[in-house]
Formats: C-alpha cells, sequence, structure tokens
C-alpha cells in the first residue's frame, strides 16, 4: 500500500506550511495573482490610502466582494493567509485524479454559484451517484449491513422526506427564514430530538443520523433542526431535487479553483497571498490592516470573510460586537474532514453511510473502471473520532466496509484543524441558527461576509458568493453615502 508521508503539524503563525494539511501525495495547485488587464478600469487614487477596499480572505465569498466592488472600479486588495485561493474549497489531484479536497456541491437551483458558472463558462461534472451497484449501512454500533440499493434508498428516502415534511410551512419563503415565526419558536430544538419524533426503524435512523451528522459536523443532539429545514426548503421543498443538489453535481472545466480564479481575475484586485492578517483597526477615517510579517496596508473600507472560528485569531481595536462575539464562540462546531481511498479492485458504484459515532460518515465511489481500479472520497462529519494521519487505522475501517479489496493509496485533508479554517462546512449548533445575522451587520468600516452569514446555501459555496455579493453591495452603499456627504468625487 502506498500511505504518503504526512507532513509536519501546521501553526496559524508559520504561513509557509499553511498547506501541509495534504498529505504528501495532494498536489496543491497554488493560484497566481490575476494578469495585468482587469476588465474593471480602477478608479485612480485619490486619497492618502493604500486602497478602497481591503478584502480579507481568499475564498468564494472573498473574491466575490472583491469582483462586486472591483468591477465598480474601487481599488481592491485581497489578503489571503494561504499560499492558495479557495478557501475551504481545494481543487487537488490524487492518483492523477482531479478531485475535491473541500466543498464542491453545485445545483442550478442555488442561483448566485450557478448565476457565476453562467458568468464564467463553467459547466457541471456528474460523480457517479445514482444507478447505484452496491450500498451499505454501518450501524452506530459498529455493525455492517450490506443491503440492496433499493432497501437503502427506501430506508434513507422515506425518513429524510419525514424529518422534512414541516419545511413548506416554516419556510414558505427560505431566503427569508424568519418570516415565519414559528421557526424561532423551535430554535432549541436539536436535529436529534426531532428525529426522535418520528418512531424510525433501524435503517432509517441510521441513514438519517448519518446525514445529519455529516450537515452538523457533529452530533445530531448538538445539530439545529431548523438550520437543515431551510436548506431543504431552498430545493424547492423537493426531496429529489435536493438529493440532487447536495452530492451529484460538481464545477468541470477546472473544478472549484477555476471559477474562483476567473471571478477574482474579473476583479481587477491585486493580491497578496501568504499574508496573515494579525491586527484590523478601524478610527473614524480608515482602516488599518497588520500583517504577521509587520506589513500594514490602509483603506476606507474591509470586508472580512475568514471562517468563524479563525476571528479570534484577529486583533480587532476596537472590539467585534458583543453578539458577535458570542457567535464566534458558540454558534459552529463543524468537525468536518475529506479522506480519498484509491483500490486497486473494481468495485462498482457504491454508497456507504456511516452512523454516529463511527468515524467515515459517507462514502462514494468517484472514479472506477476495471484497470485502474476505484477512488471513494470519504467524508467525515466528526474527524476528532480518528487520526486521519495514522493510515493503519483508515485502513482497518475501511477493510471493515470492503473486505476484499486492496488499498492502493490514502490522502485526506482536515480541514477541522487547518489554522486558517478551524472548521469546515458552515453549520450551526442548536439555539444558534437564529442569531446568524448578527454575524453579518456591518460595524463601522467592517463589512462581514462568508456561508455562515449567507441567509441561503449557508454551508454551500453558494452561500459564500451569496454573502460576497450583499458585502459588496453594503460596501458600495457606505462609500457612496459618505463621498456624497463629504462631497468627494
Amino acid at each position: 500500500m502506498n500511505n504518503q508521508d504526512s507532513k509536519p503539524p501546521i501553526t496559524r503563525r508559520s504561513v509557509l506550511m499553511a498547506a501541509a494539511a495534504v498529505s504528501a501525495g495532494t498536489a496543491l495547485q497554488s493560484c497566481a495573482p490575476p494578469g495585468d488587464q482587469p476588465i474593471a478600469k480602477q478608479t485612480p487614487k485619490s486619497h492618502d490610502l493604500d486602497f478602497d477596499v481591503i478584502v480579507i480572505g481568499g475564498g468564494f465569498a472573498g473574491v466575490t466582494a472583491a469582483r462586486e466592488l472591483g468591477v465598480e472600479g474601487k481599488r481592491v486588495l485581497l489578503l489571503e493567509a494561504r499560499p492558495r485561493l479557495g478557501g475551504r474549497t481545494f481543487t487537488g489531484n490524487f492518483q492523477g485524479k482531479k478531485v475535491e479536497f473541500g466543498g464542491s456541491a453545485v445545483h442550478w437551483i442555488q442561483p448566485h454559484v450557478f448565476a457565476e458558472m453562467q458568468r464564467y463558462g463553467k459547466g457541471f461534472e456528474e460523480v457517479p451517484l445514482v444507478d447505484l451497484d452496491a450500498t451499505n449501512v454501518m450501524l452506530s454500533s459498529g455493525e455492517i449491513k450490506r443491503i440492496s440499493p433499493s432497501e437503502f434508498g427506501e430506508a434513507y428516502d422515506s425518513a429524510r422526506i419525514a424529518f422534512c415534511a414541516g419545511s413548506k410551512e416554516l419556510f414558505p419563503r427560505p431566503y427569508s427564514p424568519f418570516f415565519k415565526p414559528g421557526v424561532l419558536e423551535l430554535s432549541n430544538v436539536s436535529a436529534a430530538d426531532h428525529m426522535e419524533s418520528l418512531g424510525l426503524n433501524e435503517l432509517q435512523k441510521a441513514t438519517l443520523n448519518a446525514e445529519l451528522t455529516l450537515y452538523g459536523g457533529a452530533p445530531p443532539d448538538e445539530f439545529s433542526y431548523t438550520s437543515f429545514l431551510k436548506i431543504y426548503a431552498l430545493a424547492a421543498w423537493d426531496y429529489y431535487v435536493f438529493s440532487d443538489s447536495e452530492k451529484r453535481y460538481k464545477i468541470s472545466d477546472g473544478g472549484t479553483l477555476g471559477l474562483c480564479q476567473a471571478i477574482l481575475d474579473h476583479s481587477g484586485a491585486e493580491v497578496r497571498l501568504g499574508k496573515v492578517v494579525a491586527k484590523v483597526h478601524q478610527d473614524q477615517n480608515a482602516i488599518r490592516v497588520e500583517t504577521t510579517d509587520g506589513q500594514t496596508v490602509s483603506a476606507k473600507a474591509a470586508v472580512i470573510t475568514v471562517p468563524t472560528k479563525v476571528y479570534d485569531d484577529i486583533d480587532f481595536t476596537p472590539g467585534l460586537s458583543n453578539e458577535k462575539r458570542e457567535f464566534i464562540a458558540n454558534a459552529e462546531m463543524c468537525d468536518g474532514a475529506c479522506l480519498f481511498v484509491r483500490f486497486k479492485q473494481n468495485l462498482g458504484n457504491t454508497f456507504s453511510f456511516c452512523d454516529d459515532p463511527n468515524p467515515f460518515t459517507a462514502i462514494q465511489t468517484e472514479y472506477f473502471d476495471d484497470d485502474f481500479g476505484t477512488i471513494v472520497k470519504v467524508t467525515l462529519g466528526r474527524q476528532s473520532l480518528i487520526d486521519l494521519n495514522d493510515h493503519d487505522a483508515v485502513s482497518a475501517v475501511m477493510k471493515r466496509l470492503f473486505p476484499k479489496a486492496e488499498i492502493e493509496a490514502i490522502s485526506s485533508y482536515n480541514w477541522a484543524t487547518d489554522p486558517f479554517s478551524r472548521q469546515a462546512w458552515p453549520s450551526y449548533r442548536v439555539g444558534w441558527f437564529s442569531k446568524y445575522k448578527e454575524m453579518a451587520k456591518p460595524e463601522g468600516r467592517l463589512f462581514f461576509a462568508g456561508g455562515a452569514t449567507a441567509d441561503g446555501w449557508h454551508a454551500y459555496i453558494d452561500g459564500a458568493v451569496e454573502s460576497g455579493i450583499r458585502a459588496g453591495r453594503e460596501v458600495r452603499q457606505a462609500l457612496a453615502e459618505e463621498s456624497a456627504s463629504t462631497g468627494a468625487s
């Protein structure tokens, strides 16, 4: 078995080691700054500050905010701590195949990312998630049920339909999630609480519990019931559309990195990679951002797009509001990671769910044929249950699911231990979904984006893009009002 050697652990202060969470077999795809010919013609410097706007974070929220401001002629600087773009998306290579180590699911029902794909000519790539050859369910006890795809589908479909039965009544306007007061009344109900009320059988409960662990990145008794129902409602309250949207399609033509780079190229922003922000100071007239290498840049405004758990690594002066600090400390808990395994044999098109507390939550085939063998993608809702650098431990779990298969290679990315994310996809703890709008509120010259602040598909790329569009609009309006009040041109 070709187990790649793991690289040393990384710290947030060690910029040059920022990508070491990927095992050595994974090809890092670094992103150069955009070309010298931006589409937007930027306004010449008309003040003593270095830029009009500084965007902190080069994921989809950050590049979208930069584009929204750059095309309006604003002078934009984008600072990214990693040596690459993409944030919590990451297009890489494994065994000669393009794979996505982070967020990847896209769909035409997700309006913001679909619009960006159309704008930049990106298509859909379908992963083999239909016409399954084999399905497994690992119960919470560790027992494995090898059942037919039809039996698996019946259990999974019926459980999730029952769980989401009230979505249309609670979320008739999903992008205004608190339109119905009943949503707030249910804010302290966990996904586990609601599931227990449904009277599910063993297989139904196991598949649904695995799905909820996947979305929450935590045990379902910690995960907000209403936050999951809101995402379901965004798929037109339709089970099959939702199923299509969550695991079946990803971006072709360069993957998530290709789309992220296209948006940034359009912005005309100046990009500085490997710049870790240490301090953000705002006063009446300006924002000053200091990086860990001692550089300071100034602007009229800043857009902060870092993941929620990274905020504590930045010294804000004055400090953020109490509401934001409470949200940062308590709201999110996603303990997720991603793993790819190549098998020598062709295992066919397979899908497995593992009920909590098993470490591997969902396993699906990505590539398979007789000559190449099989690559499966494993999504871990709770990476802390296993050491991903211990390939013997990883192999032992995989061999239980696929006992006759020979493992050729393993590669992983641990988002929960990455110092520039500290968590995987956005998810809300019980009682905190109702407070995400506090995280999105501007504070003086500071504006906030990121999937966790989105009204819509907060756990997806679409939510990050949505938030970047909103933050860009807020900055434009604020600067226009300031310019009008001071009589500036």
